[in-house]
């Protein structure tokens, strides 16, 4: 209790406080401008003053400058001036008017002002002195003795000695003889203020007396019982009345001190179980009274303070209060409505009065509420809550600004009728119509009135959709046909806000009537629901969809078609939601072993409805939307009648049909379907893509790919690769010329992909039933038949000026070649047979096909880069060593490159060969004027002298070593012959291009 008496005490000395200091900083400026004025004045150039400005100066010149009666007089300041030579003798700190200067005279010039002497800064010390000991001591003392009075009278009755001397007349008595007392003693020091000097002492004590008479009125009515509850009242009503005349009197301190005294005056008596009535009575009255001071006084914060002490007590009746009767009730919902409604309207003006208003009945329709849901959802309680929210649509007709408080009100309703435990029909029908009048009639009256607000509408749309799932929850048997009664009574109230704003200028500029559309649909389609078989729940949504549709052409707004597709994506969900659903969407995927008439009805009749949207929609996204939902409604339709192997062909069918329909109408008119029907196409061709991209993945890491799975066979790969990919490329390769480049080129290279890995998987399985699946025998061929297709098609399309097509065959070719042939599954180090017969076996393509390929990548590129050129001579220099060391190698060892062991005779042909390349690219290099060769002959002579010396020379006796050593010394020295003769007139020339 102290706890809280403390509390209290700080937030009334910290309004007193911020009052006070807003005073002083008015006084200030005022003081500051007067000066600032009269040394204007004085100088002859005072501007012009007028309105509220001119009545504070001249207020504080009248002040400053005329002394007070029976006091000398004494000179008002004013800035000082600087001394002229020409002004008269003065007095100083006289103040003397200057004659207006002569018509036509040049005005003097002004002399410059001099600094004004700032008085001694007030220290810090000095205030807090000030505030401690001069201000706040008598305000304290003044709470003190209120909180005294009050704990004398608790004393009183808690202590044994005093219960047997007074009794508990003679406390009460007591209690208002010191109350009556301390307000003597405030009109006393108030009459003779000339020798106390301090208008704070008689508010301390005019304000203490007040709460020491509401307390012992309160221990008299609600302890002791002496008087009842009529007497208690009329004292009540007294004590407030004078707490009002002595608020008046003296001032803001004796409000606050009654203001404290009177709210806090419940908790001391120790009123745990009050009499609700006469509490409610008693603080209605005293914070009207203080509101009512407030009002005339404007002291907003006095007011502010009372609510919020009152709303305290209002929640702490709801909260600590059970089963509350009939009156309880009452005066609880009256105390409520009273701080609510009434007495912000009387106590609160200015430009923050909407706020305070608003926020004050937001908190009593929430009290309410609370009162509502303690109180066991009674009928009186649920009278009261539409009372308030009867209360709120008052204020929202009255002023604008209110507009938040229905929209709680509405909030707080569907809370309670959600929360009502056990309702009965009638009561629930009653409560539930009531509140929907109190909440929907007004919103119907305002709706379309100017300003324009979207707020009404979607409080209105939550009206509408509210009945039924609250019906539905609360009376979960309710027939389906009464349900959907329900349903078609918001639709019926949709309608009605819709027919009511159909003539309004510029409705459809904003989204209300889309929402208001989009409620009534939602509201008709579910009685559509309840009333036809479950399965066919699609269809009656799609029918109210091409309804919404139309509907929105004749009200020409562009957003009640957009909620139109939105009812189509609910259809979509209504067919996959239903039981139904478990039968045919496996058909999808699976296809269909029979006719199902009741699916065919369900697919076919919302790939109609979507087919509508396609054509007769106006804006593009909804067109897109109806092509997509027709392509996909009619793929399910066909998937409920044909099995999977034709199912496969459906989409790439349909695609090509759409696509070729483009010679006729616009591609955008299409677009969606086509799409959508690709986007099948490639779903059907994932699997088998999927698993050919892991195989290819793995065989980049050595692993042979094995067409071993089920989806890589002859059937699979033409269904679901080869055929679709070309039903959809030549209808876009037909009709390239009504797309953007982009998008053609971009399907072509997906259905080339999609088609080149049918390809290759259908060559691969073909030659291994002609040729056998043996690696080491079929590999190498497998591969040559192979990468020939590929560079050999690139070459035709060349030739055919078919660069873009050319481009990729001739890269993947080359690639392919260069990496599984000549890398990868070299024939020098992976076992595979290239042909018993010399010079006429698999070598030779092996290593020519790469080289092709390489000498046409110039060609394919419109701007290539020199190193292109340079990459491709090296690689040419390689693959020539290559075809050269393998041929050699094809001599001694037959079709088997990769047996071990290497004879002598093959060794010296091997140092002997390093040396014909070495001299045969310097050959080249000269005459083609090519540096890279001519290094390269270099790099071949340094590595055949290294062999020599470092192998040969070792592992060879006799005229073997004497032969090799013979054979490297001419070739070098023939090499250097060469580089002397033939590149001697390169030293003067201009360096050869490499």
């Amino acid at each position: 209790m102290f706890d809280f008496l403390a509390f209290l005490a700080i937030i009334i000395l910290f309004i007193l406080l911020m009052d006070t200091r807003g005073r002083l900083k008015r006084a200030e400026a005022t003081l500051l401008e007067a000066a600032r004025r009269i040394g204007a004045l004085q100088r002859g150039a005072a501007p012009p003053v007028t309105g509220d400005a001119a009545a504070e100066v001249a207020a504080a010149t009248h002040e400053t400058a005329a002394p007070a009666q029976g006091q000398p007089a004494v000179a008002a300041e004013a800035t000082p001036l600087p001394a002229r030579s020409d002004d008269p003798v003065k007095t100083p700190g006289t103040i003397e008017t200057l004659p207006s200067p002569a018509v036509g005279a040049a005005p003097a010039p002004k002399p410059p002002k001099a600094p004004v002497p700032a008085g001694p800064p007030v220290s810090l010390a000095s205030r807090f002195e000030n505030l401690f000991g001069k201000t706040l001591p008598i305000w304290a003392g003044g709470l003190t003795l209120a909180i005294a009075g009050v704990l004398i009278v608790r004393y009183a009755i808690d202590a044994g000695f005093f219960a047997r001397i007074f009794t508990p007349g003679v406390q009460i008595v007591a209690g208002l003889l010191f109350g009556l007392g301390l307000i003597g003693g405030a009109e006393y020091a108030w009459r003779n203020e000339e020798k106390l000097r301090d208008v704070r002492v008689p508010q301390a004590l005019s304000g203490a007396g007040i709460a020491t008479l509401y307390a012992a009125i309160m221990v008299a009515a609600n302890v002791y019982q002496l008087i009842g509850p009529l007497l208690a009242f009329l004292a009540l009503a007294l004590v407030t009345a004078a707490a009002l005349g002595l608020s008046l009197r003296f001032g803001p301190p004796s409000a606050l001190l009654g203001l404290a005294g009177g709210l806090a005056a419940p908790a001391m008596v120790g009123a745990v179980e009050p009499n609700v009535p006469l509490l409610a009575v008693y603080l209605a009255l005293t914070i009207a009274g203080l509101a009512g001071v407030a009002r005339a006084r404007r002291w907003p914060w006095l007011a502010l303070a009372a609510l919020i002490g009152g709303i305290g007590w209002g929640l702490w009746m709801v909260l600590a209060s059970a089963a509350l009767d009939v009156v309880a009730s009452v005066s609880i919902g009256g105390f409520v409505l009273l701080l609510a409604i009434v007495l912000p309207m009387m106590a609160f003006d200015g430009p923050r009065s909407t706020l305070l208003r608003t926020a004050s009945a937001v908190v009593g329709a929430l009290q309410l509420a609370l009162l509502v849901g303690y109180g066991g959802f009674a009928p009186l309680h649920w009278g009261l809550f539409a009372l308030i929210a009867a209360a709120g649509q008052w204020l929202t007709w009255r002023e604008r600004g209110f507009a938040i408080v229905p929209a709680i009100s509405l909030l707080l309703s569907l809370a309670l009728l959600a929360a009502w435990p056990d309702p009965t029909p009638f009561w629930f029908g009653l409560i539930g119509l009531s509140l929907l009048i109190i909440h929907a009639l007004p919103l119907l009256a305002r709706m379309w009135a100017l300003p324009k607000s979207l707020r009404p509408t979607l409080e209105l749309c939550i009206i509408a959709l509210a009945a039924a799932p609250l019906t539905k929850w609360h009376f979960w048997s309710v027939a389906d046909g009464s349900l959907a009664l329900v349903a078609l009574g918001g639709a019926l109230l949709a309608a009605t806000a819709i027919g009511r704003g159909w003539r309004v200028e510029g409705r459809t500029n904003d989204g209300r009537i889309a929402w208001l559309t989009a409620t009534a649909g939602v509201l008709l389609a579910l009685a559509i629901i309840l009333l036809i078989p479950a399965w066919l729940a699609p269809l009656g949504i799609a029918a109210v969809a091409i309804g919404l549709l139309f509907f929105g052409k004749a009200a020409l707004d562009a957003c009640i078609e957009r909620v139109a597709a939105g009812f189509v994506g609910a259809a979509l969900v209504a067919l996959v939601a239903t039981s139904r659903a478990l039968v045919e969407l496996p058909r999808l995927i699976e296809g269909a072993d029979g006719t199902d008439g009741m699916a065919i009805i369900r697919w076919a009749g919302l790939a109609a409805a979507a087919l509508l949207f396609a054509v007769r929609a106006d804006g593009a996204i909804v067109r897109r939307v109806g092509q997509i939902g027709a392509a996909l409604f009619a793929y399910g339709a066909f998937a409920q009648v044909l099995p999977a192997n034709a199912l496969m062909l459906v989409p790439a069918l349909g695609g090509a049909a759409v696509l070729l329909a483009t010679r006729r109408i616009l591609f955008s008119r299409i677009d969606g379907a086509a799409a959508s029907l690709a986007t099948l196409s490639l779903a059907w061709a994932a699997l088998p893509m999927a698993i050919w991209s892991t195989k290819a993945l793995l065989s980049l890491a050595g692993v042979p790919m094995q067409f071993d799975d089920t989806l890589l066979t002859i059937e699979p790969l033409l269904l679901r690769l080869l055929l679709p990919a070309l039903l959809f490329a030549i209808p876009v390769w037909l009709i390239r010329d009504a797309l953007p480049r982009w998008l053609w080129i971009a399907a072509l290279s997906l259905a080339a992909i999609v088609g080149g890995v049918a390809v290759h998987s259908l060559y691969r399985i073909g030659f291994a039933a002609a040729a056998g699946g043996d690696f080491v025998t079929t590999g190498i061929l497998q591969r040559l038949i192979w990468e020939a297709i590929l560079i050999g098609a690139g070459w035709f399309a060349m030739a055919r000026g078919l660069t873009g097509v050319a481009r990729p065959l001739i890269v993947t070719g080359t690639a392919h070649a260069l990496f599984y042939g000549l890398i990868l599954h070299n024939p020098l180090w992976s076992a595979q047979a290239v042909g018993g017969w010399p010079l006429v076996n698999l070598l030779l393509p092996l290593f020519l096909l790469p080289w092709l390929g390489l000498t046409r990548m110039p060609a394919l590129f419109a701007k290539a880069p020199a190193e292109l050129d340079r990459a491709i001579q090296i690689v040419t220099m390689l693959l020539a060593l290559g075809f050269a060391w393998a041929t050699l190698r094809q001599l001694f060892h037959g079709a088997l490159l990769a047996q071990p062991g290497v004879t002598d005779a093959e060794n010296i042909l091997r140092s002997i060969l390093i040396l014909a390349l070495a001299l045969g690219f310097l050959l080249w290099g000269i005459r083609a004027k090519r540096h890279d060769w001519r290094i390269a002959s270099l790099v071949l002579m340094i590595a055949a002298a290294g062999k020599v010396f470092l192998f040969d020379a070792s592992g060879l006796e006799g005229l073997a070593r004497i032969g090799s050593f013979v054979a490297l010394g001419f070739s070098l020295i023939g090499i250097g012959w060469l580089y002397s003769r033939q590149l001697a007139p390169d030293r003067d020339a201009a360096p050869a291009p490499a």
